[in-house]
């Protein structure tokens, strides 16, 4: 009888290991997995002042998640850690080219996706743009870490990336597309496409992996032009509340909108059909 149970826990524990190897293979096969995306030639000119190119590539939302040296956008027990890496350490790595690709498509240098880098909405920022974000971006001082270590992924996250339920925004953005050649001079939509759209939905609130966003359209209506304002220069709610990823974003990118641009976008949100 022993000599049975002994066989059957040896078989458990072949199944549990196997299990456990496998589902590390798959995880890492879907980490590996290239886009075929070429890194199409881009000239970098600008006529911007070196202000107003960061002003614009803040508004962009480059600072709410790579902040000034790096940062940590997810620490889970069991599914990971996530870390948004140092800018001024990263960007001299790339061509203007291959930082186009990053950001539009969300491509990294050597073919595989990004996680979390919103390349569905960064695919609609316009040539002038993005002239401007790469102009920032080569200007920064080179910065030490802010953070130690890089992504990994927990059991969970594996079984997520095995199972391919862990989100690669290059899935979504086409091989050939054909932004704007210019920033629009009323730029409502424009924003929520190239950003807002990430984490929000104009009519119904959206569930993401770490939180619930709003509507847009019923929260800009609700709020006075001041309260929104305030909303985005600081990230605070009516009252002064806290609204957790919102105020982080909004103190770090948002507040770089000028008062017309905020003026533009509560109009947008507000009256759109």
């Amino acid at each position: 009888m022993m000599r049975i149970v002994k066989i059957i826990l040896a078989a458990v524990v072949a199944i549990c290991l196997i299990a456990v190897a496998g589902v590390y293979v798959l995880s890492e096969m879907r980490l590996s997995r290239t886009y075929d995306v070429a890194a199409a030639d881009f000239t970098v000119k600008t006529t911007l002042s070196a202000e107003e190119a960061e002003r614009r590539a803040r508004t962009l939302m480059c600072g709410g998640c790579h902040h000034d040296a790096g940062y940590v956008l997810l620490d889970e027990p069991g599914v990971g850690r996530i870390v948004a890496p140092n800018l001024t350490r990263f960007v001299p790595m790339y061509s203007d080219a291959e930082l186009v690709r990053l950001i539009r498509h969300g491509v990294k240098k050597d073919g595989t996706g990004a996680v979390i880098m919103p390349a569905s909405n960064f695919a609609n920022i316009s040539d002038d743009d993005m002239a401007a974000i790469i102009t920032w971006l080569r200007s920064l001082k080179p910065l030490p870490d802010a953070v130690e270590g890089t992504t990994q992924w927990g059991p969970l996250g594996r079984i997520g990336l095995a199972l391919d339920k862990i989100p690669f925004e290059a899935d979504l953005v086409p091989a050939v597309i054909t932004p704007a050649a210019t920033r629009p001079a009323d730029i409502g939509e424009y924003a929520f496409k190239t950003g807002c759209g990430h984490c929000h939905n104009l009519d119904t609130a959206k569930q993401s992996e770490a939180f619930l966003a709003p509507a847009l359209k019923p929260l800009a209506q609700s709020y006075s032009a001041v309260d929104f304002k305030t909303l985005l220069r600081t990230g605070k709610g009516v009252g002064g509340r806290d609204l957790g990823v919102m105020t982080e974003v909004s103190q770090w990118d948002f507040s770089h909108f000028t008062d017309v641009e905020i003026e533009q976008i509560q109009t947008y949100l507000a009256r759109r059909p």
